[in-house]
């Protein structure tokens, strides 16, 4: 049962970032501004390839009698958010040096909201590519 909810809150949770996403992307599209749907567009489908399968994984696991999560699932995650803590720290570093010397030179400026943006998009890809770079290596110990 408690595996069940698990799975159950991650589809509640995956529904609820896509219909937000085409919430957003109808808004755009009803003010006529084609081309701004792309990025939400893109977040979208890369969201719904991701979540499907693993979903759908996480279903069948639980009806082969296999648990949740394992020992070595757990670990991967453990190593990968350390890494994507460490990493995180290091891209907020450079966003702040980057808005710094944008204003000194005739780079383009970035304003606080898309600072906060790209932080937060940069941490998410960053914690995305150090599970796989944990997961596909092998050696979490």
């Amino acid at each position: 049962m408690k595996n069940r909810n698990k799975i159950l809150l991650a589809g509640a949770i995956t529904v609820l970032v896509v219909a937000s996403l085409l919430l957003f992307a109808s808004t755009l599209l009803a003010k006529g501004k084609i081309q701004e749907i792309i990025l939400p567009g893109g977040i979208l489908l890369i969201v719904v390839m991701f979540m499907i399968p693993f979903i759908k994984r996480r279903i069948l696991d639980v009806k082969k009698g296999y648990p949740y999560e394992d020992e070595r699932s757990k670990k991967i995650i453990t190593l990968a958010s350390a890494r994507a803590f460490t990493l995180s720290i290091w891209w907020l570093l450079a966003l702040m040096w980057y808005a710094d010397f944008a204003q000194e030179s005739s780079w383009p400026e970035l304003i606080p909201r898309h600072v906060a943006a790209a932080g937060i998009v940069g941490m998410a890809a960053l914690f995305a590519l150090s599970y796989l770079y944990t997961s596909w290596r092998g050696e979490v110990e």
